[in-house]
């Protein structure tokens, strides 16, 4: 579970994101970033209804958060990112997500 300051909460939040940010593409996810003003990096998490039903959203869901958890540290600060899950994320391993999202996150020159 992605700790309370590190989220994107409001509706606001995520259309700022989406419409001033930059986009990042990987297999199985995409990222949308913007820079802040906060001093903590935040991220939302997006699983459209493209990707199946509830129980696989809820799967996504869980595996992009426990991705970028590790990550978090290492991630340049005041930052906002939204990391959307594709339909090919259905099935797939922890190791997998992360190892794309990892590569995705250093595409966007997110890292530190």
């Amino acid at each position: 579970m992605l700790k309370r300051i590190y989220r994107l909460k409001k509706k606001y939040q995520f259309n700022y994101v989406y419409k001033v940010g930059k986009s990042s593409h990987g297999k199985f996810l995409m990222l949308v970033y913007t820079s802040s003003k906060n001093q903590n990096i935040k991220v939302g998490i997006s699983v459209s209804k493209k990707v199946g039903n509830a129980v696989k959203r809820n799967r996504a869901r869980r595996l992009l958060r426990e991705a970028i958890s590790p990550f978090l540290p290492n991630l340049e600060k005041n930052c906002n990112l939204i990391v959307v899950a594709k339909q090919s994320i259905n099935g797939l391993k922890m190791n997998d997500v992360q190892n794309d999202l990892k590569h995705t996150l250093e595409k966007a020159g997110l890292f530190v």
